[in-house]
């Protein structure tokens, strides 16, 4: 995954992820895309599957478990290519993702360094 992520003023007051998961929909990622099996991403829309290296990444947030940093996941703001349907996803990274997730992730184009829309600018 991309290491450098442009920043944002529209950071939340914690990043749980159901507080993420609310600002991306505020942004407008309101489909509920889930990863399959595969490296696959089924649209929360119109059911479509897409292979992970087919699709575009246009946000991400990263997040640490408050508890478990280990318990590591990004959410991702990917627009459906069957329906432009626009989505967040979430899913695991790291070492005690899962293996569904980790292929999923390793198989995303994110060469556009998608922008960060909870990142804090200071």
């Amino acid at each position: 995954m991309a290491a450098d992520v442009p920043e944002t003023d529209n950071a939340p007051d914690d990043s749980s992820l159901v507080s993420v998961l609310d600002t991306f929909g505020e942004d407008g990622w309101t489909a509920n895309h889930l990863v399959q099996e595969g490296a696959r991403m089924k649209c929360g829309e119109c059911g479509e599957l897409t292979a992970a290296s087919e699709l575009t990444v246009s946000a991400r947030h990263r997040i640490e478990g408050a508890s478990d940093p280990s318990d590591m996941q990004a959410v991702f703001g990917i627009e459906c290519p069957a329906c432009g349907a626009k989505g967040s996803l979430a899913a695991g990274y790291g070492p005690e993702a899962s293996e569904q997730d980790a292929d999923f992730t390793s198989d995303l184009d994110e060469t556009n360094e998608p922008p960060d829309p909870l990142a804090a600018s200071n």
